[in-house]
């Protein structure tokens, strides 16, 4: 009798892990597809010269900051988060992405949707802090620790914790700039103003942050920076999950 009970009990149990397991490959592979969409618009062939001249812009743009700038370390970091914030808004709101994002932002697949997106930023951002550390070591080596990083990504986590807050009630999509390098100058003026607009609650928001770091002198860890965008992120799924 209880032999027959330690085996029921132990086929409940290999079926109930074998589902849990067939969940977690499922939503695993639908992140892994959404992140992978993501970062495909940036090495599409219509883009891959646009996404290199932006990535030399801000590489050279951040290693100046570091390197010539070092007494006003606010000056980087207001820059850094300004940069975790626009990416953001970019692969969540560009029409680029909106337009064939729309049809994954369901109930069904919203937790996909936004962990996919979030780790294509995280990803992303994190490269290119990486290559900015390198090339400031050049300069001065004393660039060359972890601990600058993981200063950066301590205010850029608080950025995207609060980003994700914002995108519940500020997710319109926005036009973006077209590719290639012959321009439409009062296109690009248009685009750049309505760019702005839908950056103002962003801005507001890295104002804030600027003033509870650099100004009140507030030094989170990076696990509490961490816990905050695991909230900001746990937020957004249970509101457009309710939507």
């Amino acid at each position: 009798m209880i032999k027959q009970q330690f085996e029921e009990q132990s086929g409940f149990e290999y079926r109930r892990n074998s589902r849990l397991l067939a969940i977690y490959c499922l939503y695993s592979e639908r992140v892994k597809n959404i992140f992978l969409e993501t970062c495909k618009w940036f090495f599409d062939k219509n883009h891959i010269k646009d996404l290199l001249w932006l990535i030399v812009g801000l590489v050279s743009i951040f290693t100046f900051a570091n390197v010539m700038m070092p007494e006003w370390p606010f000056i980087f970091f207001a820059a850094a988060m300004v940069f975790t914030s626009s990416l953001y808004r970019f692969v969540m709101v560009d029409k680029d992405f909106a337009s064939d994002d729309v049809k994954m932002v369901t109930r069904k697949d919203v937790l996909n949707f936004i962990v996919g997106k979030n780790a294509s930023v995280i990803l992303f951002s994190i490269s290119i802090f990486i290559v900015v550390i390198i090339s400031s070591s050049i300069f001065d080596a004393s660039f060359l620790n972890i601990n600058f990083l993981m200063e950066i990504l301590t205010y850029s986590f608080f950025v995207l914790g609060s980003e994700n807050i914002i995108y519940i009630f500020h997710n319109k999509s926005v036009e973006g700039y077209a590719s290639g390098s012959k321009r439409d100058e009062i296109e690009d003026i248009k685009i750049g103003i309505e760019n702005f607009k839908d950056q103002i609650p962003s801005l507001i928001m890295i104002c804030f942050l600027l003033f509870l770091f650099f100004v009140i002198g507030f030094r989170p860890s990076i696990y509490f920076s961490i816990f905050y965008y695991t909230a900001g992120t746990g937020t957004l799924i249970y509101f457009k999950k309710k939507a």
